[in-house]
């Protein structure tokens, strides 16, 4: 017996019968699109990709933090005294980017304000590359490189004393170098120490 595309059916309430159409399996594939295809793949990728991150992570995130905020309180507090050190004894304009009336005490606070809060910036990337990535030391070293690079170069745009601000500048570099590589040694650390 030939089977035909509309099917009878009656539904609970209603006394007149209502046609379907039935596809069979070879009409299956043909309305799917490729994008939608990739769209499903890219989903599935997506929520393995979430439940391998938060089931089992690749590293100690704890360990992470803390060593991020040591790190961080050692970074604002260096920069603070070289601020104090620059602007109180050698009388520099230090940092370049605040003006010249302010006094030690005001420029060591914001520069080691500036210096912890691009530190805990730098962890918290360090985080969700250590969660996400598939090399993120690798990856966090090139950011963090790139913004050391642009860190260093941005105190030469300021109309401010030479000596101030190449000194800014030597300092940016030296902090930023210094922060990028006590972080990605911690994430080391995280990920070999993790059972």
């Amino acid at each position: 017996m030939a089977e035909t595309p509309f099917e009878p059916f009656f539904d609970g309430g209603s006394a007149e019968p209502r046609r379907e159409r039935s596809l069979g399996p070879r009409y299956g594939r043909s309305f799917r699109c490729r994008s939608a295809a990739r769209r499903d793949l890219c989903a599935e990728r997506f929520i393995a990709l979430h439940e391998a991150a938060a089931d089992d992570p690749a590293a100690d995130l704890r360990r992470v933090w803390g060593g991020g905020l040591l790190t961080a309180a050692g970074a604002g507090g260096l920069a603070a005294l070289v601020a104090v050190i620059a602007r109180g004894t050698a009388e520099l304009p230090f940092p370049a980017f605040l003006t010249a009336e302010a006094g030690p005490g005001a420029a060591g606070f914001a520069y080691g304000v500036c210096a912890t809060a691009a530190t805990l910036q730098a962890t918290a990337l360090l985080h969700v590359l250590l969660t996400t990535a598939a090399r993120p030391v690798r990856a966090f070293c090139w950011i963090g490189g790139i913004v050391v690079v642009l860190l260093t170069l941005l105190p030469l745009t300021l109309h401010a004393p030479l000596d101030a601000v190449l000194l800014t500048s030597g300092i940016n570099a030296v902090g930023g170098s210094g922060v990028v590589a006590l972080l990605a040694a911690v994430a080391r650390a995280a990920r070999d120490g993790f059972p």
